[in-house]
């Protein structure tokens, strides 16, 4: 084998490993606007809930647009990223990021937006809708160890006085 076909091999096996990296057309998934999401984020926290259970069974690598901007300075779980689309729309946002990677192949979008599908394939980047999102992950098996974790709930008051903020500022 030459050395070329070598390190060829050796590259696919180590992209196999990777997480692929999931984009979500946040708003579009959870069925709200985002003036409906401002004014009740409990919607988007648990889609986000969600998304962080398929990410802890090595579902891939997740990022979330969302339209307009964070209504609630809220962290997301561990394992989603989140962008706030503001002041464009979460397409353009989507479509602006993919032209701007060098491989944007890498990337699947999942949206029930049939024009964003339509455009980010365009782009490039590979397409799912919920339905097929969700039967890929649930096909997934599930790795050891995370199927009977529990999330520890945290006491925002005693993290307040641990820091020394004013509840306020917050």
């Amino acid at each position: 084998m030459s050395l070329y076909r070598l390190r060829t091999a050796e590259k696919s096996r180590m992209w196999q490993n990777i997480p692929m990296p999931y984009w979500f057309d946040g708003n579009n998934l959870i069925g709200q606007s985002a003036a409906a999401s401002r004014s009740d984020p409990r919607r988007r926290r648990e889609f986000l809930s969600v998304l962080s259970t398929y990410h802890k069974t090595g579902g891939g690598r997740f990022l979330v647009y969302f339209d307009g901007d964070d209504p609630d300075g809220s962290m997301p779980p561990p394992g989603i990223g989140v962008r706030y689309s503001a002041p464009l729309s979460t397409d353009e946002a989507m479509i602006r990021r993919l032209k701007e990677i060098r491989y944007p192949g890498e990337i699947i979008v999942v949206s029930n937006d049939h024009d964003l599908m339509n455009r980010c394939r365009n782009a490039g980047a590979t397409t799912l809708n919920w339905r097929e999102f969700m039967s890929k992950m649930k096909s997934r098996p599930i790795p050891e160890g995370t199927e009977h974790e529990t999330q520890q709930t945290v006491d925002v008051e005693d993290w307040i006085k641990y820091f020394g903020l004013d509840k306020k500022e917050i």
